[in-house]
């Protein structure tokens, strides 16, 4: 069974990632400590209610956001994701997708 503590936290992580934030500057704009957001990111700690509520508001995030802990390790379902896509690309899309992929195994 997967433990929802550190699903969440894995999720803020990406979270603050993407929005290019520390975790330092998440716990200054919610005005706890540094330790608590590094317990919650490493599945140590859930937070209180009030401090996900605060969480969702200083992010700028829907809720169903904060809370999509599904991800994709396999790296057999990426490569099935990828080819379903494919299978239903337009030829621009796929012209496109071949000039990223080509860069990308250019670098």
């Amino acid at each position: 069974m997967t433990d929802l503590k550190k699903l969440l936290g894995r999720r803020v992580t990406e979270i603050l990632t993407k929005k290019n934030m520390k975790q330092c500057e998440l716990a200054e704009l919610l005005n706890i400590e540094p330790q608590s957001i590094s317990r919650m990111v490493s599945g140590r700690h859930f937070p209180k209610i009030e401090h996900l509520e605060k969480i969702i508001e200083v992010l700028k995030i829907k809720p169903a956001e904060l809370f999509t802990l599904e991800h994709v390790d396999d790296d057999k379902k990426l490569v099935d994701d990828i080819n379903s896509l494919i299978a239903t690309a337009s030829s621009n899309q796929i012209r496109m997708l071949h000039k990223i992929v080509t860069a990308v195994f250019e670098q």
